[in-house]
């Protein structure tokens, strides 16, 4: 009986009352026949005892209590039909992530919030990644697996792109190389980055990416004053230098990452202002987005069998009425 199952099985528990719940009607109708005892009143035909009439009532409970529980035995196809969105993120791996005037530092926040977010993503959710810094290299292709991406992500840091500075427009043309464009209504980009695009055509990338039916949100991290580059140095930390030997000062840029985001339909949010930026993203703009079907198929399920409770719950329940019409109340 390995195979057996029950679809609700934190409904156990009811079950141990009904021995509760058979004395409580005992007591019942032996206090309804000792008053009509008392008061003189006979019935005109046979009254089953209170004990028995008790047992029959707790087995009705019982019953329909077992087939509420839906027993479940033995293997059936059944069909099956994912639906979700296509969800892809441009994580900045740049230098400049590596200012800590968020804790513990930008790249590690936008890591976080990004496995923040993974379990809200279930079903027929698919998630990619893109990394960025100069350049743009496919991470992570579009999966189902989100044990798996979690571990990919894990592994992003400034050394996963060798070309240095920021250029969002590699980062979003990447994206668009990932998405089903067929299925462009139920795929969001979202790009995470301090939004110093130091390439400066994100804007006309972000314009290309409408066209095709992409809608790019923008999670801005970093603050307004902006914060030093600490960098590796022989052993030890420094900041980082500019050619000229001038310590380099990273400001998040948002009104960049606003006027993108909004050129495609998007939001954009400040990471600074809100501990959850994703979630709080997920909740109010894709939830409500018409999903798309995945995978349609059949897998194997459990068989029901509630009808083994069912049946003589049936069989009691007619009897008990039948019999009613011939008692004195």
């Amino acid at each position: 009986m390995s195979d057996f199952a029950w679809s609700r099985p934190e409904l156990w528990p009811l079950l141990l009352a009904l021995p509760v719940v058979a004395a409580a009607l005992w007591a019942l109708f032996d206090r309804t026949r000792a008053a009509a005892a008392r008061y003189g009143a006979s019935p005109t035909t046979k009254v089953a005892a209170p004990l028995w009439r008790a047992l029959r009532t707790t087995a009705l409970l019982g019953l329909a209590l077992v087939a509420w529980m839906d027993p479940r035995w033995g293997d059936e196809p059944v069909q099956v039909e994912r639906r979700g969105l296509d969800l892809i993120f441009c994580l900045d791996a740049s230098r400049s992530m590596l200012a800590r005037d968020m804790q513990p530092d930008r790249l590690q926040r936008a890591r976080q919030d990004v496995r923040a977010v993974l379990p809200a993503l279930r079903g027929g959710d698919r998630a990619g990644l893109v990394v960025f810094a100069g350049a743009a290299r496919i991470w992570t292709p579009l999966t189902h697996d989100m044990d798996s991406f979690r571990a990919l992500l894990d592994e992003v840091d400034t050394d996963a792109v060798k070309t240095g500075g920021t250029d969002l427009a590699a980062a979003l043309r990447k994206a668009l190389e990932l998405a089903d464009l067929p299925n462009a209504r139920t795929t969001v980009v979202v790009l995470l980055t301090d939004g110093e695009d130091l390439a400066g055509d994100g804007r006309q990338a972000a314009g290309e990416l409408k066209d095709k039916g992409l809608v790019v949100h923008a999670v801005g991290y970093g603050s307004a004053l902006g914060s030093k580059i600490t960098v590796a140095d022989g052993g030890s930390e420094g900041f980082l230098k500019d050619t000229a030997g001038a310590e380099v000062v990273s400001k998040m840029d948002p009104d960049s990452l606003r006027e993108l985001a909004a050129a495609t339909g998007g939001d954009f949010l400040r990471a600074e202002a809100m501990a959850l930026p994703l979630n709080q993203l997920h909740q109010g703009r894709l939830q409500p987005m018409q999903k798309r079907a995945y995978d349609a198929g059949e897998e194997t399920g459990k068989r029901t069998r509630y009808q083994w409770a069912l049946l003589p719950l049936l069989v009691l329940l007619l009897w008990e009425i039948a019999m009613a019409g011939g008692r004195c109340r």
